[in-house]
């Protein structure tokens, strides 16, 4: 089972397009999330477009609007919050439409969440493509220890092995390979294994910290 949240404001293809995108089934959820006060009746039409696809699709689909404040933003980013923590089975969050005052408080509850996400879906305005992003974790907190670690595995051009930074920083292979485990773990780096040797690249989350302390 899948539950995908998205804002929607007055057009439905930012909505309806990431779902078939990214594909639908007998038994998902969609939950759109719009403000609490909204009279434009412009909204009620583009929920009623999705609600037509979604039973030509597969009418076997839990579909819910739900409303969050938009007069407060720390509210409506805790309702965000809420609202994606609730969720059952794969989260997927849509974030390629809505009125701002609901997709930038579901943006950072999304960036917060990272963690519990399948997927952030985008879809743009300009070309009307659906793109899968990978969101930074807002939430990272690296310790200070692994920070020389992490700056190494920033400088280097499609990655460092845990030998190149053990002789980069001067610290041993047991050393280096708990800070690549601490900064994984945050999501500051990603990791993988060619052959037997173990290889680390600085995510986004990653850049945005040492960006934060430089």
């Amino acid at each position: 089972m899948r539950t995908y949240l998205s804002a929607i404001g007055f057009n439905s293809t930012s909505v309806t397009r990431p779902l078939l995108s990214h594909g639908i089934d007998t038994g998902d959820a969609v939950v759109l999330i719009r403000p609490d006060q909204e009279p434009d009746s412009r909204a009620e039409e583009a929920i009623g477009d999705v609600e037509r696809l979604l039973q030509e699709i597969e009418p076997d689909i839990d579909l819910r609007t739900e409303r969050i404040s938009h007069n407060e933003f720390q509210t409506a980013v805790l309702e965000c919050s809420d609202l994606i923590r609730a969720a059952e089975g794969e989260r997927i969050v849509s974030l390629g439409g809505g009125a701002r005052d609901v997709l930038l408080p579901l943006t950072i509850a999304a960036m917060t969440h990272v963690r519990l996400l399948s997927a952030a879906l985008f879809f743009s305005d300009l070309d009307g493509t659906v793109q899968e992003w990978s969101l930074p974790r807002l939430t990272a907190h690296v310790q200070d220890t692994t920070l020389e670690t992490l700056r190494a595995i920033a400088t280097a051009d499609g990655g460092s092995s845990i030998p190149e930074l053990t002789e980069t920083t001067g610290k041993s292979k047991s050393t280096i390979t708990r800070h690549v485990t601490s900064l994984s773990d945050e999501d500051a780096i990603e990791t993988w294994t060619d052959g037997k040797t173990k290889f680390a690249k600085v995510t986004l989350t990653g850049q945005l910290v040492l960006r934060e302390l430089a």
